[in-house]
Order: structure tokens, then sequence, then C-alpha cells
């Protein structure tokens, strides 16, 4: 009789052929297309299990809605089903591919707590989080490569803009208060000029450096671990935005970032808590009992403590 261990080599065999067999026969740039996100400008151009909810645009009478489809990532370990992103004006709708059918998350557009968009080299995600039309708090995440980012621009605006009106060309004199950052972090002093809309005025702005830990010392020299990532956290008159890079392993390059997008009216408390560590947690409370944090040094505390008192006076 065949040893335990025969069989399990013939079973990961069999595994293997199975797994090549699937692979398909592409280049590596067709591959890397399959990845991009795509504009759906019809009713014609829309993927069949997805046509019930366009119904109402197939005839032509009305205004065929701004609406982005993001692909099926299907690798060995991890899958990620295809989406619809539909911007209806008042309202962004999520359509996910099942079985057989779609599931439809309603985000009214004055429901929705914070979007957050992050890349890592050519893999972005855009998530929004907030109550949907059936009073339920819920976030869905679409994925896609990163060189059709663009897309969602648009999807973005109609968010942030939701309160303010059509978009204004971008103060001069607003993106000059970020020029102080650049020779403390030329990335991040680029990275909140871009995050910034038309008509926003800067009210206070912070920088955080990555915030590490001694770990280990070896012959005189030490090693050091990373407790928080970069991090600019930018007040505007509309909305908070914070921008972080994305967390790394050791030895890893500081590819990447995080935005996070939050409407002053969606923000119920915002507050400072100690940690251990000379460390400071910013917590920003938000429907639903729903929460953000973000970590600071101690040293920063006075600059917090103003945002503080700009939001409170805001907000009063």
């Amino acid at each position: 009789m065949a040893s335990s261990l025969d069989r399990l080599r013939d079973r990961l065999q069999q595994l293997y052929a199975y797994t090549l067999a699937r692979l398909p026969a592409l280049s590596a740039y067709e591959q890397a297309r399959l990845s991009w996100a795509k504009p759906i400008e019809s009713y014609a151009a829309v993927q069949g299990v997805f046509k019930p909810f366009f119904e109402p645009f197939r005839a032509g009478e009305k205004a065929f809605p701004y609406t982005v489809l993001a692909p099926s990532y299907q690798g060995f370990l991890h899958r990620t089903p295809e989406k619809l992103i539909a911007d209806l004006g008042s309202e962004i709708d999520i359509l996910e591919r099942g079985q057989e059918a779609f599931e439809t998350l309603c985000f009214p557009v004055d429901g929705i707590s914070y979007v957050e968009y992050r890349t890592i080299l050519l893999d972005s995600r855009f998530q929004i989080s907030g109550i949907t039309r059936q009073g339920v708090p819920a976030a869905s995440t679409l994925r896609f490569n990163s060189v059709t980012d663009y897309l969602f621009d648009p999807i973005l605006e109609t968010i942030r803009l939701a309160d303010v009106g059509p978009r204004q060309p971008v103060d001069s004199s607003e993106l000059g208060k970020f020029d102080r950052w650049v020779r403390l972090n030329y990335k991040f002093m680029n990275f909140a000029r871009r995050s910034l809309l038309g008509g926003e005025k800067v009210l206070h702005a912070i920088l955080q450096p990555e915030i590490r830990a001694g770990e280990l010392s070896v012959f005189g020299r030490t090693y050091y671990r990373s407790i928080a990532p970069t991090l600019a956290c930018i007040l505007t008159d509309r909305e908070l935005i914070v921008i972080r890079e994305t967390e790394r392993k050791r030895g890893e390059a500081k590819y990447g970032g995080i935005w996070d997008y939050i409407p002053l009216r969606k923000i119920a408390t915002l507050s400072l808590d100690e940690r251990g560590g000379d460390l400071l947690a910013l917590s920003v409370g938000l429907p639903a009992g729903a929460y953000l944090k973000f970590l600071f040094q101690a040293s920063a505390r006075h600059e917090i403590d103003h945002l503080l008192k700009v939001f409170g006076e805001l907000t009063t």
C-alpha cells in the first residue's frame, strides 16, 4: 500500500498540474490589462449580469450615469469579485458580482462618512464607508491597477463636493501653505497639494515624520522598528484630510500612500488620547460608532491642540 507520504506527493502533483492548466496563455502586458478598471459608457456596454440595474437608462431617455468597472482579481490564494460603481449624483451605487446575480450597496452622498484611496505601486484600492440607503453602516472596496486610478477622480469629486457645487480652480495661496514642508518631506508636500480641491481653505496642517523606536543594538549599531508611518493631517474649512505612507516590512522601500477624506459634517468627535511610549492618538468619531485613529509623537501635542481648537470653532 502506498504510504501517506506517497499519497500526499501524488495529490500535490495533481494540484500543481491543475494549477498550471488554468494559467492563462497571455503575455505579461495582456495579463496586466486584465487588472485595469474600465469606463462603462452605455447600456449596451454593461455586462449581462448587471443589466437589470441599468434598465431605467436603456431607452436613452435618461443620461447614462458615470460608471466604472473594477475587474476581478482571481489569484491562487485571494479572490476579489468584479464590481461596478455608478455615480447617480445624489447617491453612489456599488454592484458586486455573485455567482448568478449581483448585490448592490447604495450610499446616499450625504450618508458617506469618508472615502479612502490607497495605492502601492500598481495596486490601488478605493473604499467608501458610510450609511446605506437602508440605514445600515457599510463599507465597500474596489481594487484595480493604479494606471487607471484617474477613472475614480470624478466619483471622488462628486462625494467631496456634495455640499459645495461645481469644482473651482485651486487657489495658489492655499497650495503655498505647504511650502514649509519642502525640506522636511518633499513627497508629502506634493501629496498635500494634490489633495486640495478648488475653493478649499487650509486652516491647519501637521506633518508627522515616521515614528520609530530602537529595537536592538549590536556592536554599537542600533536597529529600529517602525511604529507608525509618516503622516500629514490637514484641516480645511470642508474636511479633514489624512495622508499616510503605507506600512512596510523591514528593508522595503517607501512606496505608496493612503488618503482619507473625511467631511467635517460627519465628524461627531475629534479628540486626543495619550498612549504609552510618548505617543498620542488622534481619534476621529464617525456616525454609527465608527472611528479612525492616527498616531503622533508627544512633541506634536501643541499643533494637535491648535487643530482641535480650530475644529471646535468651525463646528460650534
